[in-house]
């Protein structure tokens, strides 16, 4: 149960930080034509940065449904095992 809760965990925390890396880089494209970027992401182009935001954002959309599953399937085993006492 404990990788269930830490997924979980993990999850939210990709979804938080790829959203706000991909609309952080966004903002600095659009609002300045690119040329912030380099000040902010290093030298990282903002197309790299969006990717690499949204990769994160999918990976923790991906690490959050199998923690579901797994919650699922403990809760339904839990109720199968209390049906049978």
């Amino acid at each position: 149960m404990i990788f269930t809760k830490l997924g979980r965990v993990i999850a939210w925390l990709l979804v938080i930080v790829g959203g706000s890396q991909a609309v952080l880089a966004f903002a600095i494209a659009f609002q300045t034509g690119q040329s912030m970027g380099p000040r902010y992401f290093g030298s990282k182009p903002t197309g790299e940065v969006i990717d690499a935001g949204m990769l994160y954002v999918l990976i923790g959309v991906a690490v959050g449904m199998v923690a579901e599953i797994s919650r699922s399937v403990a809760a339904k085993a839990e109720v199968t095992k209390q049906e049978l006492k």
